[in-house]
């Protein structure tokens, strides 16, 4: 499953390899909010998820139910999300093959 670590580092990659503060700057949120999620310390809120899908121009569904399952602190509820996240994928798949951008297993 993709993390929002692996979102952050596409919509920095589609930005032309931006820093932080210019992914920050386009996704509408603050610096400090793309440090945190670079140290795994929480996943999207939602409309930050939304703004991510429209710049990768993916399934909103597949950043939202990601940011779910890397939220959730029950396995069970993460277990759900992971599975809504599957099903959106091959969405994500796609948009890495076509940036030619697919990196070994750090985005498998």
């Amino acid at each position: 499953m993709k993390t929002t670590l692996d979102f952050i580092e596409a919509v920095s990659r589609k930005l032309g390899g931006a820093s932080d503060y210019a992914v920050a700057k386009a996704l509408g949120i603050t610096r400090a909010s793309v440090s945190r999620y670079r140290n795994g310390h929480g996943g999207f809120d939602d409309e930050t998820a939304l703004r991510v899908a429209q710049l990768l121009d993916i399934d909103p569904g597949a950043v939202a139910a990601a940011s779910h399952a890397e939220r959730a602190k029950n396995p069970e509820v993460r277990q759900m999300w992971a599975s809504i996240f599957d099903r959106f994928a091959v969405n994500f798949e796609d948009l890495l093959n076509r940036m030619g951008q697919r990196r070994g297993t750090a985005l498998a």
